[in-house]
């Protein structure tokens, strides 16, 4: 493995790339030329995406990750050993580390690996548009999906989530009305019915296990000659939910109708596969333990997972619990260890020649 001058000025830049969800195409473009310069082939395709390689072996890595960012900017600074701004946990610190974790690498570290740099975008919205065009496109072997799980740990697994909106419409009656029920109601009873559901189906199950429900927005109206109600639920779900039946049973109320924005079912590893065992070993040689975790959100992976059936998991510097904050920051020591693991690994897994 090749000596490293440390510097944080490349995911400076990166993050000075103000890009939120929907706006990312000026950075996808700038982040294809910055690679096009470093050696790698890179453009932007149809979507924005920023697509990557690096290498004609037959194992094809892809680092997949995301170039968006929650909307607020953070002031970019250095401050005490830590590189303040909108994204250096979420997930710029990750990208930055995959691209220098692989130039790091001898060639002979390299030889039978291809390198496949996915820069998603819209990641942070319902609709994950760049991860759904990649995975009709690319078939990997391994998988490292780009999210903070800090230097020392992996995510094996992350929760699923069903979104839907919820609306009941009526014609216009006078409250005193006989039998007389506000469209508000039938919305309320509808969320009733998911609640105590998930209830009861989390009753002594863990909390990766558990369906975890959340009314997210409400409203009423009304015209000259109907009344309606609108909610927006989303669920958590656990690997053995059923997104499905979740959704029926919020259309179990006569008159409320249901649309399905998006389902993602839970993704996880046992954290036995190669990719995992790499990690692993790559982790223990840095001097420290390895931590597993499960996380209770989203990502990339879960719109992959059902296309690319192969060793995946998540992996980043930086600490989670600052992401989408005011004070987004990552350690500059954390991210040079992070860089260090990922390069560690790269070298490590095996190519289809070498078993």
């Amino acid at each position: 493995m090749r000596a490293r001058e440390k510097s944080i000025e490349f995911l400076k830049w990166m993050v000075e790339q103000y890009s939120p969800s929907h706006h990312e195409h000026a950075f996808s473009r700038a982040l294809a030329g910055q690679l096009e310069r470093r050696g790698w082939r890179a453009h932007t395709d149809e979507v924005g995406n920023t697509i990557a390689s690096l290498g004609e072996g037959d194992t094809c890595i892809a680092l997949l990750g995301h170039i968006d960012t929650v909307p607020g900017e953070v002031p970019v600074r250095i401050e005490d050993g830590r590189l303040f701004g909108r994204g250096t946990v979420d997930a710029k610190g990750a990208m930055g580390a995959f691209i220098e974790a692989v130039e790091l690498l001898e060639e002979s570290e390299r030889a039978g690996k291809k390198f496949l740099l996915l820069g998603c975008v819209e990641e942070e919205v319902a609709i994950t548009r760049g991860a759904i065009h990649v995975r009709e496109r690319y078939r990997p072997d391994f998988v490292i999906n780009g999210e903070p799980s800090g230097a020392h740990a992996v995510t094996i697994g992350y929760k699923g989530l069903v979104r839907a909106e919820l609306e009941y419409r009526a014609l216009r009656r006078h409250t005193a009305s006989r039998d007389y029920r506000a469209a508000a109601e039938h919305v309320v009873e509808a969320w009733n019915q998911l609640r105590a559901d998930c209830d009861a189906w989390n009753r002594e199950r863990p909390l990766f296990e558990q369906n975890l429900p959340a009314l997210t927005s409400f409203q009423t109206g009304s015209t000259d000659t109907e009344e309606w109600a609108r909610a927006s639920v989303n669920v958590r779900t656990g690997p053995a939910s059923d997104g499905e039946r979740l959704l029926a049973l919020l259309g179990g109320v006569p008159g409320v109708t249901v649309k399905a924005l998006s389902s993602k079912g839970a993704v996880s590893t046992e954290g036995n596969d190669a990719l995992s065992r790499m990690f692993k070993r790559a982790i223990r040689e840095r001097g420290a333990r390895p931590t597993l975790r499960l996380k209770t959100g989203t990502s990339d992976w879960n719109t992959v997972a059902e296309a690319w059936r192969v060793p995946t998991l998540a992996y980043g510097p930086g600490d989670s619990a600052l992401d989408h904050t005011p004070h987004e920051h990552i350690g500059l020591d954390e991210y040079e260890e992070g860089v260090a693991v990922l390069a560690r690994v790269l070298a490590l897994l095996p190519t289809k020649t070498s078993g």
